[in-house]
């Protein structure tokens, strides 16, 4: 697990998509309705955490459902609450969410662009 956090990019997942699930709260304080536990802000975390997994194809679970957040923010019309459209609380937290969302994108694209990090041979 300490190798896969050594990996910039698979840290940069991790980190950017718990600042985006950290957006609903924001929201929420806000006056913006969410059911108790808000779906978005599990499958976040889950996505980020995904990005610690030990093979190479983990990325995969957190670009997938990254997409499906950003997917799910544009179809239900959400653009428009990033303009004032409702207080400053919301308005910030749909910032927070959206822009870590989409860094957490482009990492794990990065991560999955980039070759995998080679262990040292033993003995050499």
């Amino acid at each position: 697990m300490f190798r896969i956090l050594a990996d910039r990019p698979r840290r940069a997942v991790l980190v950017s998509l718990l600042i985006s699930a950290i957006g609903i709260p924001i929201q929420i304080v806000g006056g913006w309705e969410y059911p108790v536990v808000p779906p978005g802000m599990l499958i976040l975390v889950a996505a980020g955490l995904a990005a610690l997994l030990p093979m190479r194809w983990a990325p995969v679970i957190s670009l997938v459902c990254g997409g499906f957040i950003l997917v799910g923010f544009v179809v239900v019309g959400d653009v428009a609450n990033m303009f004032g459209s409702q207080n400053a609380l919301v308005t910030v937290g749909k910032w927070v969410q959206m822009i870590a969302l989409a860094v957490g994108i482009a990492a794990a694209i990065g991560s999955l662009v980039k070759p995998p990090v080679q262990l040292a041979a033993a003995g050499r």
